[in-house]
C-alpha cells in the first residue's frame, strides 16, 4: 500500500507530521503551566495521542508498518 504513494500524498503526510509535532509540543508546554488536575490530565492525554499519531505518520512516510486502530 505504501509503495504507491504519490508525491502529493507524501507532502500531505509531512504536513500532518509537522502539525502533530507542534500539537504535541504545545500540549506538553501548556501542561506545565496549568494548575487544574483535569486540564493537566487532558493535556497529557492529548500529548500521548499526538505521539501515537506521529509514530504512525512516520511509519507511513518511511514505508514501515503502521499500527492503525
Amino acid at each position: 500500500m505504501h509503495q504507491g504513494l504519490g508525491i502529493h500524498e507524501k507532502v500531505e503526510l509531512h504536513e500532518l507530521l509537522t502539525m502533530k509535532t507542534v500539537c504535541a509540543a504545545k500540549a506538553m508546554a501548556m501542561k506545565e503551566l496549568v494548575n487544574d488536575p483535569q486540564l493537566r490530565n487532558l493535556l497529557e492525554q492529548d500529548a500521548r495521542k499526538s505521539r501515537e499519531h506521529i509514530n504512525e505518520l512516520q511509519g507511513l512516510i518511511t514505508g514501515g508498518p503502521a499500527n492503525f486502530q
